[in-house]
């Protein structure tokens, strides 16, 4: 274990930095051996983590390399298979600005008219939300709905939660899902399973499939809503 590693990782700031990200980087500072790199897997480090998904901590240390906290160096086992990667470490001593934050100096710029710039963004996150809204397959519960859409939105955009959205009606209708099993929209919005919709592909669905009774619910729903 590196300790001078282990104290800089205590000791970064970054941006974006949440709870867990710290944990991850801490964890990986505290595998580092003397050269300040280290090749624990994405199974053992969510393990340690308490976090379930794999790709999820290859997401937050993908963002790590990103920012320059540290380089990835790819591993290959004997007969050409894949192993765990070994993570180089480049953190900075903690006297150095945030990673990620541009230190330069902004120019001179005229401020916009907040009053307009605010009315106008409800204006478009209401027209976004009303489409989202007609569009999701379970109508219940809409103004937590409407709440968690607005968090997420501004994040990830409403073009992609539209995008996600459609694609998600793609699958269920693929799957031919009862709608017994689809999620609140409240919820499907604030546990971000839209996210597993980024690398969907949409499929052809065969018009001589029969249509099943789940997507005459919903649009029962939609006349309701």
């Amino acid at each position: 274990m590196s300790i001078e590693c282990l104290n800089k990782a205590l000791k970064i700031q970054f941006t974006n930095q949440t709870p867990t990200k710290r944990l991850i980087l801490i964890l990986l500072a505290n595998y580092c051996d003397d050269q300040n790199s280290c090749y624990p897997s994405y199974a053992h480090i969510a393990k340690l983590a308490g976090l379930k998904d794999t790709k999820h901590i290859a997401g937050i240390v993908k963002e790590f390399e990103e920012l320059g906290l540290l380089r990835i160096e790819k591993r290959y086992k004997e007969d050409g298979g894949n192993t765990s990667n070994r993570y180089h470490l480049t953190i900075r001593g903690e006297d150095n600005p945030p990673y990620g934050v541009d230190t330069t100096t902004p120019l001179a710029t005229t401020p916009p008219n907040t009053k307009d710039y605010t009315k106008d963004d409800k204006k478009d996150y209401m027209s976004a939300f009303k489409e989202f809204w007609l569009l999701y397959p379970r109508k219940e519960k809409k103004a937590l709905a409407e709440q968690k859409y607005k968090v997420v939105s501004k994040k990830y955009g409403n073009e992609n939660i539209l995008l996600f959205l459609k694609r998600y009606l793609n699958d269920i209708e693929i799957k031919k899902t009862e709608k017994r099993y689809i999620p609140h929209c409240s919820s499907w919005l604030n546990q971000k399973r839209f996210l597993d919709y980024e690398d969907y592909e949409m499929q052809e669905i065969k018009s001589d499939q029969p249509k099943s009774n789940t997507i005459s619910n919903w649009h029962d729903d939609l006349q309701l809503g």
